[in-house]
């Protein structure tokens, strides 16, 4: 392949390609570097536009990395003609480390491919090797044509999404505007009580190559949204030191050309440990499209 320009020979380089123009991965300025059969390396070169305050890369960013090198390394081995259905099952990221201002690669490698269900273990690093974070992506390639009953056999749940603006902290329209979730135009409609609203409206530097809110964009929601649940516990504080430990999410249904809205709350606080649960409907029909469990930590001593 061709150095910094996203091309792979064969089949496996058009899955690559197509994936990588997504416009959110364009926005994100993911370069693969190296391709083999069952394992890859991905590179996220240093942006302002992702990273928080102290040019430290936003935690969706890493997320969303561990997602994109989970999903190519389980479609390479899958033939990309029509009537496949491919998505995320399930994404698990835990952060060890922060990353300052450099860059972070991503290694992909499958640990299991089954006939439907390939398993991918990813470990995001620094150029010295510090270890960033570490997930492990499923994913789902399902041959529509040879299931023909499959159609019958779904369940789609709804939830209400009405819940409108509500009270927010002063400060929580200042964490909103941290340059990556800025871009992404993430919205804070209320925040209270250990509870949380996010909005991420449509737009297409969020969408994936089928015009949907992209899967890594959601965890990133899911994340900043499970935090502000943490937060309206604690009051804002900007002395305070915060970090995600660890996010789980499941996809239920993409978000074609659809705002979403994340509802959080917070189940159990354990002093500096908040556990929060997330669910992300689109809008305006509340179908759910993730739900998730983000585990975050505040230290206010």
């Amino acid at each position: 392949m061709s150095e910094g320009t996203n091309r792979v020979a064969g089949t496996m380089g058009l899955v690559a390609e197509r994936l990588l123009a997504a416009p959110y991965a364009v926005r994100l300025g993911l370069l693969l570097e190296a391709q083999e059969p069952e394992r890859l390396r991905l590179r996220v070169p240093y942006k302002d536009e992702n990273s928080n305050p102290g040019r430290a890369l936003h935690g969706g960013v890493a997320a969303s990395a561990i997602h994109f090198a989970g999903a190519l390394a389980a479609q390479a081995g899958v033939e990309d003609r029509a009537g496949m259905e491919a998505g995320t099952l399930d994404l698990s990221v835990v952060y060890l480390s922060a990353a300052i201002g450099e860059d972070i690669v991503a290694e992909a490698e499958v640990l299991r491919r089954g006939k439907e269900i390939t398993y991918v273990d990813v470990l995001v690093r620094n150029d010295e090797g510090k270890r960033i974070a570490k997930g492990l992506v499923t994913y789902r390639c399902f041959d529509t044509r040879k299931n023909p009953a499959a159609r019958e056999r779904q369940q789609v749940h709804h939830q209400p999404v009405d819940g409108g603006a509500g009270e927010v902290p002063p400060l929580a329209r200042a964490l909103a505007a941290v340059p990556f979730i800025a871009r992404l135009g993430i919205a804070v409609e209320s925040m209270h009580g250990g509870s949380a609203r996010m909005r991420l409206p449509f737009h297409p530097n969020v969408a994936d190559s089928d015009g949907a809110v992209h899967e890594g964009a959601v965890a990133a929601l899911v994340d900043t949204t499970g935090a502000m649940a943490s937060w309206s516990l604690v009051g804002l504080d900007l002395r305070y030191k915060a970090s995600t430990v660890g996010i789980h999410l499941n996809y239920h249904l993409p978000a074609v050309g659809a705002d979403v809205v994340a509802m959080g709350r917070t189940l159990r606080r354990n002093n500096e440990i908040f556990l929060n649960e997330v669910t992300v409907c689109d809008v305006p029909t509340g179908r759910v499209v993730a739900t998730g469990s983000v585990t975050y930590r505040i230290v206010v001593d």
